[in-house]
C-alpha cells in the first residue's frame, strides 16, 4: 500500500469519526440518525472497494480499542457487540461492495457516474440495514418484522437524502482523488 492511499484511508476514517458525532437520538429507535452512512459511501466512493473497507476497519479498530469514535463519542467493543454493532460491523463490508459497484463505471460521463453511484450505495445501504437489523433482532429478542419497524423504516428517507448529497459529492471527490493517485 502507497503512502498515500494509507493517508486517504485515514483520513477517511476520521471523516467517519467526525461524521458519527453529528448524531440525533430518536425516540422511535434506540439507533440515532448519524451521517456514518455518508462517510462509509464517500469513502467507497472515493477510495474504492479494497481501499474504502480497508477505512471502514480503521474506523471500527480505532472504536474496537476503545477510541470515542462511535456516536455520542463512544468507543468498546461493548459497542461493537451492543444492539446497534451490527451496522457498525457493516461498513467494511459495505464499503466493499459499494465501491466493486461503482468501480464497474468505465464510462466517463457525470450523470451515468452519479447513478452508478447511487446504485451502489443503495446496495451498500442494504447490507448495512441487513446486518445491522439481524443484529440487533438478536441482542434484542424482537422479531425481525419488529426489527425493522425500529431500525430501518425511519432512517429509509434521511437514508436515501444521504446517498442522494453522497453521490453528487462523490463525483468532485472521485475526480480530484483520481487526478491526485495518478500523481504518485
Amino acid at each position: 500500500m502507497k503512502v498515500k492511499e494509507m493517508v486517504l484511508c485515514g483520513v477517511l476514517a476520521a471523516i467517519t469519526a467526525v461524521c458519527a458525532q453529528i448524531s440525533i437520538p430518536t425516540p422511535f429507535s434506540p439507533v440515532p440518525v448519524t451521517l456514518q452512512v455518508l462517510a462509509v459511501f464517500l469513502s467507497a466512493a472515493v477510495l474504492g472497494s479494497r481501499l474504502g473497507a480497508i477505512s471502514q476497519i480503521v474506523y471500527i479498530s480505532m472504536g474496537a480499542i476503545g477510541l470515542p469514535v462511535f456516536a455520542h463519542f463512544s468507543g468498546g467493543l461493548q459497542i461493537l457487540t451492543g444492539i446497534t454493532g451490527g451496522y457498525l460491523l457493516s461498513y467494511p463490508l459495505a464499503a466493499y461492495i459499494t465501491g466493486k459497484i461503482i468501480e464497474f463505471n468505465k464510462n466517463n460521463n457525470d450523470k451515468a457516474t452519479i447513478i452508478k453511484n447511487f446504485l451502489g450505495m443503495s446496495m451498500g445501504l442494504l447490507v448495512i440495514y441487513v446486518l445491522g437489523c439481524v443484529q440487533f433482532s438478536i441482542l434484542t429478542g424482537n422479531t425481525i418484522t419488529q426489527s425493522i419497524v425500529l431500525t430501518i423504516v425511519p432512517f429509509i428517507i434521511p437514508d436515501i437524502i444521504k446517498i442522494l448529497i453522497a453521490s453528487s459529492l462523490a463525483l468532485s471527490l472521485q475526480k480530484a482523488t483520481k487526478y491526485s493517485l495518478s500523481r504518485g
